[in-house]
C-alpha cells in the first residue's frame, strides 16, 4: 500500500516537472532570447519540437520502467532531476540579470520573460518536492504495519 503511494507521488511530480520543463522551452522560444543566436529554437521550429520530444522521452521512459517495478531507475530520474534543478536555478537567475543589465532587448516581451521565470520557479519547486517524494523514508508506524 505504502509503496503504491510513493509510486503515485513520484509519477505525479515527474509529470508535473515535465510539464514545467516543456513550458520553459515553449515560453523561451517566444521570448527575445529566441533571437539571441543562430542555434536558438524559435516557436514552432523543428528544433523546438525536437527539444520537447527529447525532454518528454527522457522523462517518460525512466518513469514508465520505474512504475513497472525497476526501482533503481529512481536514481537515474534523480540525476535528470538534478540537471533540471540546475537549469531552472540558472535560468531563474539569468533572466533578471539580462533584463537589469540591458544585455537583451526585452521591450514588449516582458510577459514571456515573466512566464519563463514562473515556469522555472515551478520546475524548481516541483523538483525539490520530487526528491522529497522519491526518497522520503517511511515512518516507524508505517514500517511496523508492513
Amino acid at each position: 500500500m505504502h509503496n503504491s503511494k510513493i509510486k503515485n507521488s513520484v509519477a505525479i511530480t515527474t509529470l508535473l516537472s515535465a510539464l514545467f520543463f516543456c513550458s520553459i522551452i515553449v515560453l523561451a522560444s517566444l521570448s527575445p532570447l529566441a533571437d539571441s543566436g543562430p542555434h536558438v529554437n524559435t516557436f514552432g521550429s523543428v528544433g523546438m519540437w525536437l527539444s520537447l520530444g527529447m525532454i518528454l522521452f527522457l522523462y517518460l521512459l525512466p518513469l514508465a520502467f520505474y512504475l513497472l517495478g525497476m526501482h533503481f531507475l529512481k536514481f537515474v530520474m534523480a540525476a535528470f532531476c538534478s540537471i533540471g534543478l540546475l537549469i531552472a536555478a540558472s535560468t531563474l537567475l539569468l533572466m533578471p540579470a539580462l533584463f537589469l543589465f540591458g544585455l537583451e532587448d526585452f521591450s514588449g516581451n516582458l510577459a514571456s520573460i515573466i512566464g519563463v521565470m514562473i515556469s522555472c520557479l515551478g520546475l524548481l519547486i516541483t523538483n525539490i518536492v520530487w526528491f522529497v517524494a522519491a526518497f522520503k523514508r517511511p515512518s516507524a508506524a508505517v514500517q511496523e504495519s508492513v
